[in-house]
């Protein structure tokens, strides 16, 4: 297994630095916790999001440009799981791939009902980075797909890349569906595709809570980088989870 550790922080190499950046993602994972606890305690509805392109960017493509991450993605097939409103939003990853002609698709088992756009989802979409107010009525719909994470509409090997932000590890913490998720996704993903996640807590605390979904992706090359943002729609302290399917 080939593992790598990343910081936007200098010197996080130093052991004390990657304990304290370790230490601090599982307490704000923790603290997350107890807020959807409540939250479905209180059975409140599930509101979705709406995150905007600088926002996938800075997480799932080391805040390059636009224009870099478009052009690395010509002929690539990619999936957001869990996408929630971004397919209706116009600042949107979605809609930038659908204006450049990539196979960009939108997974989420709420579009099978449809969305209500109430004023709710709106101010959640608002208050995480988006620009816009959703619409029903934008380009592209087809792609976006009502499916659940662990059952794909996808044939074998087809995807390249798979994003997924704000959903496993916080919606998602159930070990037995977790690992039906991830032999799920390695199905989708041709050799040498990608998973890229945020947030998610540091490895070794995966490597804890979720011994048989962790073991079935050892073979996996890994990168965690540790981020700290303010900026909407973050986490504060979390790390960006990048795991690369084995080319044979």
């Amino acid at each position: 297994m080939i593992c790598a550790s990343k910081s936007r922080q200098p010197n996080i190499g130093a052991p004390e630095l990657a304990k304290l950046s370790t230490t601090l993602a599982s307490l704000n994972f923790k603290a997350m916790a107890i807020n959807i606890a409540l939250y479905e305690r209180l059975d409140l509805p599930v509101l979705s999001t709406a995150r905007p392109f600088w926002f996938y960017r800075k997480v799932f493509f080391n805040d390059q440009s636009e224009a870099e991450v478009l052009q690395s993605l010509q002929g690539k097939t990619v999936i957001d799981v869990g996408c929630g409103l971004t397919p209706f939003t116009a600042d949107s990853m979605f809609q930038a791939c659908h204006h450049h002609q990539i196979d960009f698709y939108g997974i989420d088992p709420k579009l099978e009902q449809g969305f209500q756009f109430g004023i709710l989802d709106a101010a959640k979409s608002f208050m995480t980075g988006a620009k816009h107010r959703p619409k029903a009525e934008m380009p592209g719909l087809e792609k976006a797909i009502a499916a659940w994470a662990d059952q794909l509409p996808f044939e074998t090997g087809s995807v390249d890349t798979i994003l997924s932000s704000w959903l496993l590890f916080i919606w998602i913490k159930d070990p037995h569906l977790l690992t039906k998720i991830f032999r799920e996704f390695s199905r989708v993903l041709a050799p040498g595709g990608s998973i890229r996640l945020y947030p998610t807590p540091h490895w070794e605390h995966l490597q804890r809570r979720y011994p048989e979904m962790t073991a079935h992706l050892n073979a996996w090359h890994r990168v965690q980088q540790f981020d700290f943002s303010l900026h909407p729609g973050s986490m504060f302290f979390s790390f960006i989870t990048h795991l690369t399917k084995p080319e044979n």
